[in-house]
């Protein structure tokens, strides 16, 4: 057979990143709390959206959308998304000065929900 060169699917490569990101999100704020000591408390809008993008998850996770009129779902699940992740990877920026170990966990989390929501949104359009 010509051709019949293995290649990894888009699945397989977004699980291969999301397993680095999520060990990364462990293991660098462990050296760091580690080396430096817990450091002082994260800023208020740090822990805000960190949460806000935790119950964003667990709506999603639960079928919370599904509930909505179609129309409404695809009006507000995306964009809010989005401006989650713009807010926090802005945050994790503000926080990195603040305290490091915080704003790792809070940066990877972003990240790999800023990637899944795109990566669901290329699903939904298939």
């Amino acid at each position: 057979m010509e051709g019949s060169g293995h290649v990894l699917g888009i699945s397989v490569i977004l699980l291969v990143f999301f397993v680095v990101a999520g060990v990364m999100m462990v293991v660098f704020p462990y050296r760091f709390i580690k080396k430096y000591g817990r450091g002082p408390m994260p800023h208020k809008w740090s822990l805000m959206i960190g949460g806000v993008l935790l119950v964003h998850w667990v709506l999603w996770l639960s079928g919370f959308y599904a509930f909505l009129p179609e129309s409404v779902a695809d009006v507000i699940f995306l964009p809010v998304w989005i401006v989650i992740c713009a807010f926090g990877a802005v945050l994790a920026g503000v926080e990195f000065k603040n305290n490091t170990a915080f704003a790792v966990p809070l940066a990877g989390f972003t990240i790999v929900s800023f990637v899944f929501a795109f990566f669901l949104e290329g699903l939904s359009k298939m």
